[in-house]
């Protein structure tokens, strides 16, 4: 089944509002085996909804509007939608009374244009609104299919999946099947190279990567008639990339990392410079963490070093801040002064500024520290200093994670 997606307002058109809707409405579309041929946004006019509605059938047979079906003036979409399938709009005394019953509930006054939204589709359906005012409304006319839906995510997504879900996986022929993966600690260009003849050994999955600052995600879909091709892709893939795979796309490596603490027995503690405190924080974004991490420590200037970490004087000046010793200071010398089992240390340039000729902007050090054994790393990342810093962190994440595993 071909569907299009065709999102009203002026709000979404300009960029004030995202535009998540569509991207959960194309998700789920794609998952139950469907497919999104066409997306568009257009302003709140009734001849830009006709015109909308025009390009978005030459695409797909069944449309799904978002948005523009609330009580105020600019509200336009059942008007513009009518005017395409030459339909009549007739008031409807049911929907007005669930409207006032709405706000009965929430004892507020019932404003007078929310009439507005009292109105369907001659010969239409009304599907019921759960979590707002707004009904949602459904046509057919001429092999032609549309749903109208809500723009607030909380009211689209119940009507999705209470009212539009069941109608598409009923003309689903065959339903797809889905794969995800989540790679940590490998750009996309390098895991690209390390699978690249899955794509010809396997023909009938379409293998998607998605790619981010801190993670590679590789979505993997077919129809079920392929099922034993995608295990065998699933196997094989999981073997290639065993030393980057951390789970599904909705793994939070972080939190695998807190598991791992916990299950092992092990504490850690955290000692920064470049990165600010930037990997405590987010490692402390996870629920639970307080069982296992007891510290961490900012030491972003020479005195904080020498004081906190008790770095040797002549060491730091001889290698300077920004070095491999150093960094393995930081981490053997933290270990020491928190009894953490687990130290993490980094130290680099963050830029703009700060670099040389040596030690240029992007140049990193790391150390980790896993119960005595010391494992360091260096890198030279390129970009602003917030990239830098991401990039910085969520290699020491991938690094951490690795370790802890191996133990």
């Amino acid at each position: 089944m071909k569907v299009a997606i065709l999102a009203v307002g002026n709000e979404v058109l300009c960029g004030k509002t995202l535009n998540t809707n569509s991207m959960f409405i194309a998700r789920e579309v794609e998952g139950m085996g469907g497919k999104v041929t066409h997306q568009q946004v257009v302003p709140d006019q009734i001849e830009e909804i006709v015109r909308g509605l025009e390009t978005a059938y030459t695409y797909a047979d069944l449309v799904i509007t978002i948005g523009g079906l609330g009580p105020t003036v600019d509200d336009l979409t059942r008007d513009g939608v009518a005017k395409y399938f030459e339909v009549e709009l007739v008031y409807d005394q049911d929907i007005y009374q669930g409207i006032c019953d709405y706000f009965k509930r929430s004892h507020q006054d019932i404003p007078e244009n929310n009439v507005r939204q009292a109105y369907k589709f001659a010969g239409g359906l009304v599907l019921p609104n759960n979590n707002g005012t707004a009904p949602a409304l459904f046509l057919q006319k001429d092999f032609q299919t549309i749903f109208l839906l809500p723009g607030p995510p909380s009211e689209l997504e119940l009507i999705f999946n209470d009212s539009v879900r069941p109608y598409l996986v009923s003309q689903i022929e065959e339903r797809k099947i889905t794969n995800s993966y989540r790679l940590c600690g490998i750009g996309e260009s390098v895991a690209e190279g390390k699978i690249i003849h899955l794509y010809k050994q396997y023909p009938h999955l379409n293998i998607a990567p998605y790619c981010a600052v801190d993670k590679v995600d590789y979505i993997v879909t077919t129809l079920e008639r392929y099922r034993t091709e995608l295990e065998a892709f699933d196997e094989e893939f999981r073997t290639i990339m065993k030393d980057y795979y951390i789970g599904n796309q909705s793994t939070d490596l972080p939190s695998e990392i807190v598991r791992l603490l916990k299950e092992k027995g092990l504490t850690l503690a955290t000692a920064e410079s470049c990165s600010g405190g930037l990997l405590s924080s987010t490692l402390i974004n996870v629920e639970g963490i307080s069982t296992v991490f007891l510290e961490g420590i900012v030491s972003y200037s020479y005195e904080s070093k020498l004081k906190r970490l008790d770095i040797n004087v002549d060491r730091l000046m001889e290698y300077g801040a920004v070095s491999e010793e150093i960094a393995h200071d930081m981490a053997v010398n933290l270990r020491e002064i928190s009894g953490a089992d687990v130290t993490v240390s980094i130290t680099g340039i963050a830029g703009p500024g700060g670099g040389s000729e040596l030690k240029p902007v992007g140049l990193v050090y790391m150390a980790i520290d896993v119960c005595g054994q010391i494992f360091l790393k260096s890198y030279i990342f390129n970009g602003n200093r917030e990239k830098i810093r991401q990039r910085t962190v969520a290699e020491a994440l991938y690094w951490l994670y690795y370790h802890i595993k191996a133990l």
